[in-house]
């Protein structure tokens, strides 16, 4: 028996209805009449592990779940605004060991990289793994471990707390890291934005899936995003983006001064 086969996996996609720059993102069509978070839901299924929606209770993510019951992946229901205290129940509720956390706004996340982590995070017995200063974000979350999301949730027990950029959390929680590297040129960070905020974000896609399969590995979509310049739609909203994380941390610190 592999060290693999003696633990339980999961692949979760952290989604809820209510974003607030790009309303409903999780269901604007992307690709054909299909949506964002159709296409995550199918990428997820390429990850070596259990692939679980978690999202709310609230009946705005209704919605939500009838996608996720028709692509035929499992479901769970928590918190509102605490995805930490979400990803903490959802490894109680099925008894995991390691997860990928995957972002529902992230639909070009490396699915190899992903499945790299999770052997990684069994390996080298650490809490958490991330992506590299000099790894292109948008291509893994966190593959976490059962203690690492314990250590996590002790730093947000309440259900009610705001936990949309984890930042902070993660500073506080002490946890054991382990960073990704490029493994080819086109893991390299540059100046690509692999995310869904804004409208700008949603045409890039758009663009990009009128020229590849939204399917296709990660690198493969990165070169396609070089040869046709696709970069200059939307890179410029990344200035925005870092603005407003930068933002609610000083909320949250201030909060807890």
């Amino acid at each position: 028996m592999s060290n693999r086969e003696k633990f339980s996996f999961g692949a979760i996609i952290t989604v809820r209805t209510s974003s607030k720059r790009l309303k409903k993102k999780c269901h604007q069509k992307i690709y054909k009449n299909k949506s964002l978070l159709e296409i995550v839901i199918e990428r997820a299924k390429k990850i070596n592990a259990k692939v679980i929606v978690a999202t709310s209770k609230n009946p705005s993510d209704n919605d939500i779940v009838k996608i996720a019951l028709e692509k035929n992946v499992s479901v769970f229901r928590g918190s509102l605004k605490n995805k930490i205290h979400r990803w903490h129940s959802c490894f109680k509720h099925y008894k995991l060991d390691y997860a990928i956390l995957v972002d529902a706004d992230d639909p070009t996340f490396c699915y190899s990289i992903m499945n790299n982590a999770l052997d990684r995070l069994v390996k080298f017995k650490v809490d958490i793994i991330c992506g590299s200063k000099s790894l292109l974000p948008g291509l893994i979350t966190y593959g976490i471990s059962k203690r690492g999301i314990q250590k996590l949730y002790l730093t947000a027990k309440n259900s009610k707390t705001d936990t949309d950029v984890i930042d902070v959390f993660l500073h506080r929680a002490k946890l054991n890291f382990l960073k990704i590297k490029p493994r080819i040129k086109e893991e390299y960070n540059h100046d690509i934005r692999l995310t869904v905020d804004y409208l700008e974000d949603l045409n890039f896609y758009k663009e990009i899936y009128k020229k590849i399969s939204y399917l296709e590995s990660s690198s493969k979509i990165i070169k396609c995003i070089k040869k046709n310049n696709l970069a200059k739609i939307n890179w410029f909203r990344n200035n925005d983006f870092k603005i407003n994380q930068i933002n609610f941390n000083k909320k949250l610190n201030k909060k807890n001064e």
